[in-house]
C-alpha cells in the first residue's frame, strides 16, 4: 500500500490542534485571573456555596439588603472581629436582628430616647426606685388617684395655699380649726368633749377645773350655764380664767344672782 506524502499545510494544521489542546489544559490549571473575566458577569450560581471567606469581602460593602431577614445569630460572628467599619452606615434594620438577642450591653449608654421606646410599654419594674424626679413628671399631670391615701403631710402643702374650696363642707372638726369644747355636769363630771383626753372635776361649791390635756394658755375660753342634754337652763353667772400652775386647764366658777357659788352644769368653748 502506498503511504501518502505529508505536506507542509498538514503539518501546520496538526500544530494548531496541538496548541489549542495545550491551551485548554493551561486554563484548567488555575491560570485564569480577574483580567480574563468580564466585569459584572459572575453571579451567585458561579460561586461555590460557603467558599467566600471574610477576607474577600470589602469593608463597609454589605448592607441590610444583602442579609436574609432574621438570619444572623451571635454564632455567625467571630468574637471581637465585627466592627462598625464592616457594616454600611444606617443599613441594619430591626428585621436583620434575631428577636431577643440584643441586651443592654449592645446599646450605647444614654443613646435611647422616648422615640426608641413603644408608648405605654414601660412599667414600674423598668424604672429604678427613687430615680424619677419632679423634672421627669409633666406639670399639672398628677391627680389624687396617683397619690397614696394619707401620703400628703403638712410639709407638702404650701403655707396659705388652702381655702374653703379644698375642704368638704362640715368636714373639719373643732380640733381641726383650733376650737375645743366640753360639757360638764353639775357634780363636775365630764358629760362630753370633742377632744380625747379632756377631764373635769369639782373642787368646791360652784368651783370647777376643766383640763383639755393640751396647752391652752394662748386660747380664749367662753363659759355658759346649760345642761349636757335636754333640760331646763336656769342660768348662772359664769366666770373662767387660766388654771394657775396648769397650762392645759381652766378654772371655772358658777354663781347665782346673789354671787353665791352654786353647782350647775355648764358648757365651755375654747378658741385657739
Amino acid at each position: 500500500m502506498k503511504i501518502p506524502r505529508v505536506t507542509y499545510p498538514a503539518v501546520v494544521v496538526c500544530a494548531a490542534v496541538l496548541l489549542v489542546a495545550t491551551a485548554g489544559t493551561a486554563y484548567a490549571a488555575g491560570l485564569i485571573t480577574g483580567a480574563d473575566i468580564k466585569n459584572g458577569s459572575v453571579t451567585g450560581k458561579d460561586i461555590k456555596t460557603n467558599s467566600v471567606p471574610a477576607g474577600d469581602i470589602t469593608d463597609n460593602t454589605i448592607a441590610s439588603a444583602d442579609v436574609l431577614d432574621s438570619s444572623l445569630k451571635s454564632i455567625d460572628i467571630l468574637n471581637g472581629t465585627l466592627t462598625g467599619a464592616d457594616i454600611h452606615d444606617s443599613s441594619i434594620t430591626a428585621v436583620d436582628i434575631l428577636n431577643g438577642t440584643l441586651t443592654g450591653a449592645d446599646v450605647a449608654d444614654g443613646s435611647l430616647t422616648g422615640a426608641d421606646v413603644s408608648d405605654e410599654s414601660l412599667s414600674g419594674t423598668d424604672i429604678a426606685d427613687g430615680s424619677v424626679g419632679s423634672s421627669d413628671v409633666t406639670d399639672e399631670s398628677l391627680t389624687s388617684s396617683d397619690l397614696g391615701t394619707d401620703s400628703v403631710q403638712a410639709t407638702e402643702v404650701a403655707d396659705n395655699s388652702l381655702d374653703s374650696g379644698e375642704i368638704i363642707d362640715f368636714g373639719l372638726s373643732n380640733e381641726d380649726i383650733g376650737v375645743l369644747e366640753a360639757e360638764v355636769n353639775a357634780d363636775g363630771t365630764l358629760a362630753s368633749s370633742d377632744h380625747f383626753g379632756t377631764t373635769s372635776s369639782s373642787i368646791g361649791t360652784g368651783v370647777y377645773v376643766v383640763d383639755f390635756g393640751i396647752n391652752v394658755s394662748s386660747c380664749t375660753p367662753v363659759v355658759t350655764q346649760g345642761e349636757a342634754g335636754v333640760g331646763g337652763a336656769g342660768g348662772a353667772i359664769a366666770g373662767v380664767t387660766d388654771r394657775a400652775g396648769n397650762a392645759n386647764a381652766f378654772f371655772v366658777t358658777m354663781r347665782d344672782a346673789a354671787s353665791a357659788g352654786i353647782n350647775t352644769a355648764f358648757h365651755i368653748v375654747v378658741v385657739c
